[in-house]
């Protein structure tokens, strides 16, 4: 990949961020809300937003103080 034009590490970034884009497939909207997520987000929230799955969480903790 080297090939002497001094992007090597512009070449390193694009072909991770291919990478990424193959194993993540890309950004998911939350299926509350709609907004857009980036992939780590979708893995890590059970695929709905920060705002979402905060709002779900602490409906559930009032569920269960009642």
């Amino acid at each position: 990949m080297d090939d002497g034009d001094g992007m090597f590490t512009m070449e390193l970034q694009a072909r991770q961020i291919a990478e990424n884009a193959a194993r993540y497939n890309g950004s998911h909207p939350c299926p509350d809300c709609g907004v857009i997520m980036d992939p780590a987000q979708a893995l890590y929230s059970k695929g709905m937003c920060v705002k979402c799955y905060a709002n779900k969480m602490a409906k559930r903790v009032q569920g269960r103080m009642v």
